[in-house]
């Protein structure tokens, strides 16, 4: 069995994960950037939500591109969708609830 540590990450083989990769830089930092848009347009408390969601989503994006297992790769991108859409739904909430 190989020693995972040795091995390369799956990012270096997969062309669909680095497209996916992104692809979820690209729309977390949209989100993100319109999140921050928000809070100055509109200042509200609730703008946290999908600000962090967004920042999690680059994280677990990141931690994503360095997985050596599939097992891992599988969560990571399952928790990276969550915190995508997460952002994105909250944005809209968020939008309504600071503008009433």
């Amino acid at each position: 069995m190989a020693d995972p540590r040795n091995s390369s990450p799956l990012f270096d083989a997969d062309a669909v994960l680095r497209k996916a990769y992104f692809g979820v830089w690209l729309i977390s930092l949209v989100f993100a950037g319109l999140a921050i848009w928000g809070v100055v347009r509109y200042p509200h408390w609730s703008w946290v939500v999908p600000i962090v969601a967004a920042v999690a989503a680059l994280a677990a994006n990141h931690r994503l591109r360095n997985a050596n297992r599939r097992g891992e790769t599988v969560v990571l991108g399952a928790a990276t969708l969550v915190f995508v859409v997460v952002s994105g739904v909250m944005l809209g909430v968020t939008l309504r609830l600071a503008r009433s």
